[in-house]
């Protein structure tokens, strides 16, 4: 059996490698963890959020957009259109606005539409809903790490966090999401199976 003596030094370069080593990944190229409890643990906060009205009310399995805590069809007969930004009359931009106008209380947000039909989420259950959001062609094409950063950093998404008046926010706090978006992330971004 061959037997190698290194000098402390040498160990200690080692250990300081393999330490900036580990440092040199940038966040999107971590090593994930594969830790399914805490990953499921995580998209459970985060169903909280997307199955809110702020969220889901725009990601309908139907060509009818909702309003409303109460998850009501959008008034005036608007629908989803052929590019899921309203009907030939009746355009999103029409009423929505870069932000909210408040006087008319009006929701608004850059880049104001629907999500695509397959994206709807409206009567999913949560198996269904998190292979939904995990099927590349349906979701946009988006691996877990794009998601992380859609849902996170997008305006149109962050526009849940700021409604307007008599609509209530996702019922966990912006910057809470954004770490937990991270910890599912990080954990192997598991979604609960049927």
């Amino acid at each position: 059996m061959l037997k190698f003596k290194f000098p402390k030094i040498g160990i200690i370069c080692i250990a300081l490698l393999t330490v900036l080593g580990a440092a040199a990944f940038s966040p999107e190229e971590k090593p994930m963890k594969d830790n399914r409890v805490a990953s499921l643990q995580a998209f459970d906060i985060i169903l909280e959020v997307i199955k809110s009205p702020r969220c889901i009310n725009c990601h309908p399995t139907d060509d009818v957009p909702r309003q409303g805590d109460d998850q009501h069809k959008h008034l005036f007969g608007v629908t989803r259109g052929k590019d899921d930004h309203g009907g030939p009359v009746q355009k999103c931009n029409t009423c929505h606005q870069s932000k909210n106008v408040e006087y008319s209380n009006v929701p608004g947000a850059p880049k104001w539409a629907l999500a695509p039909r397959s994206m709807g989420w409206i009567g999913l259950t949560d198996a269904q809903l998190g292979q939904a959001l995990m099927d590349k062609s349906k979701n946009g094409g988006k691996s877990p790490a794009e998601l992380v950063e859609h849902m996170g950093h997008d305006s149109l998404v962050l526009w849940a966090w700021n409604p307007g008046k008599g609509r209530t926010p996702p019922p966990v706090p912006v910057e809470e999401f954004r770490k937990v978006l991270q910890t599912w992330l990080e954990t192997g971004a598991h979604v609960p199976t049927e």
